[in-house]
């Protein structure tokens, strides 16, 4: 590697060639005006003569050979630049990502991430009505985390380089964020309490849970897994949605939770069987959740965007509103 560089310090521009080809123009024209006299010439004015030949070729000579230029150059690169300056360079660079196809890949990269985690939503909301999905979700949910995590990233690398067609990302307000995390503890515990309550009323009832009280537990226990999902996403450092706009949907989605819960209990009550305790654990912990999500909307100012939006892309919801 030191040779090849050391190598390709002594190649030379057409302009170095050039000055080079005049010094020695003018040395060779010297000694040809000079071939007939010239001991005449050197017992004349030899200092005059040869010295005047001598500084015009070393004047060509040190033109051909010399860096300035080059170094100059660097200086401009390194040290505080004009304008000017930095605008070519800034073009330069630009023109060089672009051929390289650099800003393509970061919009393809950004729009496969984005779709990767709608697809892993689709998949999630399609199996949360299972009630023993609360055993594989939570490697659902991390996934959700680190693709988020994974576009906040791309979407900072395009902003330095200048990438425009990316899928914007939202960071969350620090005000809203202790009110966030504080309201996900408390989704998390309605939702662990709902898995007792469901094998609380399973352990009671023999044969297939297929009636109409398993139907409405499911549609409790996707709304409640929903609400805890996007919860850990809100609470993440950054989202694909308008905080405010994903706050509204779990506002449905808690909303909907209680009007199961109250469905679940009167289905209980009409068949006679024995209501877990923790059901109404389940509500008051949703309460709760309620309130903090409340707080955490009037604090929140929409949140900050971070990237630009797609040009003519949708929006990048991960999830619709919650069931009627």
């Amino acid at each position: 590697m030191s040779d090849n560089l050391t190598l390709s310090s002594w190649h030379m521009t057409r302009a170095q060639y050039l000055w080079a080809v005049l010094g020695l123009l003018v040395a060779g024209g010297s000694l040809i005006m000079a071939r007939g006299n010239i001991r005449d010439v050197f017992t004349a004015e030899p200092d005059f003569v040869l010295g005047l030949s001598l500084s015009i070729s070393t004047i060509f000579f040190t033109k051909a050979f010399s860096r300035s230029g080059i170094a100059s150059a660097v200086h401009h690169i390194h040290e505080p630049r004009d304008p000017n300056v930095a605008a070519a360079l800034d073009a330069a660079v630009d023109q060089r990502l672009h051929a390289m196809g650099l800003h393509e890949n970061v919009a393809l990269l950004s729009r496969d991430i984005a779709v990767a985690g709608r697809r892993i939503n689709e998949f999630y909301d399609l199996q949360a009505m299972e009630p023993r999905f609360h055993a594989t979700a939570p490697l659902l949910r991390v996934a959700l985390t680190d693709l988020d995590d994974a576009l906040a990233i791309v979407s900072r690398v395009a902003e330095r380089i200048g990438t425009t067609e990316i899928n914007q990302v939202y960071h969350i307000p620090d005000a809203m964020k202790s009110h966030l995390n504080d309201a996900l503890r408390d989704v998390r515990e309605a939702s662990a309490r709902r898995h007792e309550s469901y094998e609380s009323l399973r352990a009671q009832i023999a044969g297939a849970a297929v009636d109409d009280l398993w139907g409405v537990f499911a549609v409790l226990t996707s709304d409640t897994l929903k609400a805890q999902r996007d919860l850990e996403s809100l609470a993440s450092r950054t989202i694909q949605t308008v905080p405010a706009d994903r706050i509204a949907v779990l506002q449905g989605y808690l909303a909907a939770s209680l009007l199961r819960l109250e469905t679940v209990t009167e289905l209980i009550r009409e068949r006679g069987l024995a209501e877990p305790h923790t059901l109404q654990i389940v509500g008051q912990d949703l309460l709760r959740a309620q309130v903090k999500l409340t707080r955490a909307l009037q604090l929140g100012t929409g949140g900050e965007p971070a990237g630009e939006q797609p040009a003519g892309g949708e929006p990048t919801a991960e999830q619709g509103s919650p069931e009627p």
